[in-house]
């Protein structure tokens, strides 16, 4: 049973993990995603043959796609096909020292290479930024579970840093053979609660973190003996053999020094990324004169003053501009809270809203022109604005906005409360 499960895991693990190995080592990384792109047609089939469903929505940003589940139920079924086969053939052999020495490896290192991401990118505050104008300015149940978590995460900094570090640590700890029982184990108590978060608040990477966590779980799975009879039958337990089949002194010293160069290289680069990605779309992205939210004030549709009625569908309650290095986009509020969303571009005293149906990488001034408005600034606080968009003739007075004055944003942190502030 022992070695029809190893081999489960091992076929199981090269084929979902195929990418993520080859992204250990730098040069590979561009085959890895060459290699998801070349697959795609053989899972779009499987989708088809297997399962009657059309496969129209590729994994973006979601992990939880039809895509995904069909990869997984593919994964699963090679596998167990593949472990049944491979036991048939090679019955008799008791053990695979090497090749289970060099699968544990290859999960180690992919784990911490993810826990090294998503950490870093949390410690700098890239995953969970602080909640921007339109999520405070949203109403509290029209919150989705997920948009609720980011911002339960993104108020909180400090939190979100501590998150960040602990998904670090564990990813430090898992890439040392001395340290790999204390990292998976770490790591599996961290990624249980991402797993958690991720299922109950529906956020869509719920497959992913599955996977992370089970990995965790393997790696930690041959010292599971030693621990229950430590930790639950208090009896003493024999030292672990971490050298494996590795007997020789310059092999190990060998295997020793690529693995201090990968972890010397990997997590400082990863840390300058992050660090350099707060300037592209992070809290220190440079923005423009107008990026920020605005409050309609006075608003004209086609020559008629509309007074704000919250039952009025068509009257402009905010205007948010996005006005970042990577990142321009204009949103409108209207009063019953439906947004309406445009790509941006700012020319000289106009603002250009373009329909967002072109694919990443294309040229954005390409998409069709939904509005034109013209604008003039009355000091920093207002903005006027007169145009068309969709069709439509508008005139707009608007108050810029300010984070600070919302109590999410500004109440900070008291180590004395004499009662509970539970707003």
């Amino acid at each position: 049973m022992q070695r029809l499960l190893f081999r489960f895991t091992f076929i199981y693990f090269v084929f979902a993990f195929f990418s993520a190995i080859l992204g250990l080592v730098p040069v590979l990384a561009v085959a890895g995603a060459w290699h998801d792109e070349a697959v795609k047609p053989f899972y779009v089939w499987i989708a088809k043959a297997a399962f009657g469903v059309e496969i129209t929505v590729f994994p973006n940003g979601s992990g939880d796609t039809t895509y995904n589940w069909v990869q997984l139920a593919s994964h699963l079924a090679v596998a167990l096909v593949g472990a049944m086969a491979w036991s048939a053939i090679d019955r008799r052999r008791g053990s695979y020292p090497w090749l289970k020495d060099g699968l544990w490896v290859a999960m180690r290192f992919v784990l911490a290479s993810a826990m090294f991401g998503y950490g870093i990118n949390k410690v700098f505050g890239l995953q969970f930024p602080e909640p921007g104008m339109q999520r405070l300015l949203q109403d509290y149940g029209d919150s989705s579970p997920m948009g609720l978590l980011w911002t339960f995460m993104g108020a909180s900094q400090p939190y979100t840093m501590f998150a960040g570090w602990m998904e670090t640590i564990g990813g430090l700890l898992l890439c040392f053979r001395r340290t790999q029982l204390v990292g998976a184990l770490w790591t599996a108590g961290v990624m249980a609660n991402v797993f958690v978060l991720n299922l109950f608040y529906d956020v869509p990477v719920k497959i992913y973190s599955f996977h992370l966590l089970m990995l965790a779980l393997v790696i930690a799975a041959p010292d599971m003996p030693r621990l229950v009879r430590m930790f639950l039958l208090n009896r003493p337990v024999a030292r672990a053999d971490l050298r494996g089949p590795w007997t020789n002194k310059i092999a190990r010293r060998t295997a020793f020094g690529i693995k201090l160069a990968w972890v010397g290289f990997t997590v400082p680069f990863m840390f300058w990324q992050m660090s350099e990605a707060r300037y592209l779309y992070g809290a220190l992205a440079p923005r423009g004169q107008l990026d920020g939210t605005w409050e309609v004030r006075d608003f004209r549709r086609d020559g008629v003053e509309l007074p704000p009625l919250v039952t009025d569908a068509t009257r402009w309650r905010y205007l948010t501009l996005i006005d970042r290095t990577e990142w321009k986009q204009g949103i409108v509020t209207h009063m019953k809270g439906v947004n309406a969303r445009w790509a941006l571009e700012i020319k000289d005293a106009t603002l250009e809203f373009r329909e967002m149906t072109v694919a990443a990488g294309d040229d954005p001034s390409k998409a069709p022109l939904v509005g034109t408005l013209s604008f003039t600034r009355d000091g920093e606080k207002t903005l006027r604005l007169t145009g068309e968009v969709a069709g439509t003739r508008i005139e707009a007075v608007c108050e810029r906005l300010d984070a600070k004055n919302f109590l999410l944003m500004n109440r900070g942190f008291h180590w004395v409360n004499e009662y509970p502030f539970n707003r």
